[in-house]
């Protein structure tokens, strides 16, 4: 419904709060610039559990070049050129005969939304990790939930101009769709269509067909599959932790500088338990680690670490280039909260090792077999959820207005994270981490600082009637003994 919303941000200039006031038009479907093909279009077997939704912000400055250019056409006019090359976008999930998720493809239209922030970019303050005003940003409607999930849009585009020119893109895409890879190269695609910067279009098409990702006839189930299976509770969903269950969950955002890396690698490196570490793994061995420690598990829960992996190459034949679908599988790793946090960090990163160690060809296909046989779908208890974005050029997207300044995930849960490469010459590593407390926050904070000086990000902005140009990051150190 158009209108109206609220939301009350923290003012980082400490004059009070600040409410932020958006206007919504009435949302419109958008629809592919020409016809497209019409057909029931298969979903792998990788696609099938992710039937969530991922949002994301950018936010761009306003430039004097673009004074008289609406952002909102050309985005909109943009979108359905692309549409006519991602079509299956623009469809609706519908179930087969054996209740799996596949798309119909019917040009049934993108949902789109312009809207209007009553203030500057730069009022907003800190734009360098999520922020509840952020959901203000991205519309949905309705909300992706399994009672509606069948007749919700497949992607959701709101626009929302602020009046210093500047705007902010809000994307909401199911996840079963696209992955992170994907959904990058659907934005740049789309940035290059808004600045009819090339007349051939060809190295935009998306390899559309995944059928390359069905099950075996026969399914062949080669490995023990524990991916799949449930974590038991030491002890029921309120008593998990000692925190108060009426706190609200909040992300965290720290910044790893490329010295910082290091310190951490030396140190997991340092008793010979692995003889090589990769950043991802370091980040990843760290944030399980910590977070177990700052949910206060119990001693005896089993901690289940799920972390995503590019398979595009680790396939034979490998995945075809600019194959639209999910090409990532997600690794696992479990231990007992005791076992985490009382042996070296380098005894995890030898179990994130060996849970990527699984990960071959031969493993895959038989788990997609696995799941063509169970359609197991398994309760993420105590678990954390770890994505990179380490070379996928999400923040590279430019409608004409030059890159984003900032790019945000906006809806992450408590047993969520990301590590994203951050900085100017893009060699530092951001992670965005969601907690179920200010208190688990709190320990998570104490326990990175108990490996490396950590950098926290806070921002200052001042108004300008002539500019929304965002501020530099301002950085507190925090040093501690190692």
């Amino acid at each position: 419904m158009p209108g109206s919303c609220t939301t009350i941000c923290h003012d980082v200039m400490g004059t009070g709060e600040l409410k932020l006031d958006v206007k919504l038009n009435e949302p419109i479907l958008v629809y592919p610039a020409e016809p497209t093909e019409k057909q029931v279009y298969f979903l792998s077997n990788l696609d099938q559990n992710l039937a969530v939704t991922v949002s994301t912000v950018y936010f761009f400055n306003s430039r004097k070049d673009k004074k008289n250019h609406d952002p909102v056409s050309v985005i909109k006019d943009s979108l359905r050129k692309l549409l006519v090359l991602y079509y299956p976008m623009a469809g609706r999930l519908s179930l087969s005969e054996d209740f799996k998720f596949q798309v119909q493809c019917e040009d049934q239209g993108v949902l789109f939304v312009e809207a209007t922030a009553d203030c500057f970019i730069a009022d907003l303050g800190e734009l360098y990790r999520p922020a509840p005003f952020m959901t203000q940003l991205v519309y949905h409607n309705p909300p992706m939930t399994a009672t509606n999930i069948l007749d919700s849009p497949l992607m959701c585009v709101q626009v929302t101009k602020f009046k210093c020119g500047g705007f902010v893109l809000g994307l909401s895409n199911s996840h079963c769709m696209t992955d992170a890879y994907v959904a990058s190269e659907l934005v740049l695609a789309w940035g290059e269509l808004a600045r009819g910067s090339v007349d051939n279009i060809s190295h935009l098409v998306p390899h559309l067909d995944r059928t390359i990702l069905k099950s075996r006839t026969p399914p062949r189930i080669e490995f023990p599959h524990v991916e799949f299976d449930d974590v038991d509770e030491v002890c029921s969903p309120r008593m998990m932790t000692n925190h108060d269950q009426s706190s609200k969950p909040i992300c965290s955002s720290f910044i790893f500088s490329p010295q910082q890396v290091e310190t951490v690698r030396r140190r997991i490196l340092d008793d010979g338990l692995v003889t090589k570490v990769t950043t991802f793994e370091a980040l990843t061995a760290l944030s399980w680690r910590a977070r177990t420690q700052a949910v206060e598990m119990h001693p005896k829960q089993v901690a289940r670490l799920v972390f995503a992996m590019n398979i595009r190459k680790k396939l034979h034949p490998p995945l075809p280039t600019r194959f639209m679908g999910n090409g990532v599988f997600f690794g696992n790793a479990t231990a007992t909260a005791a076992e985490l946090t009382h042996n070296p960090l380098s005894h995890t990163v030898k179990l994130v090792q060996e849970a990527k160690a699984l990960v071959t060809d031969q493993y895959i296909r038989s788990a997609i077999d696995y799941f063509e046989v169970t359609r197991a779908r398994p309760k993420w208890v105590a678990t954390l959820h770890i994505a990179s974005w380490v070379g996928i050029p999400l923040e590279n997207v430019d409608f004409g207005w030059g890159q984003p300044v900032c790019m945000v995930p906006t809806n992450m849960m408590d047993d969520d994270a990301f590590i994203a490469p951050c900085g100017k010459d893009m060699k530092s590593f951001q992670l965005f981490i969601g907690l179920p407390s200010s208190r688990a926050a709190e320990i998570f904070r104490q326990c990175l600082s108990s490996c490396t000086t950590m950098t926290y990000t806070s921002s200052s902005s001042k108004n300008s009637d002539q500019s929304c140009l965002l501020q530099e990051q301002k950085h507190m150190v925090l040093v501690e003994n190692c």
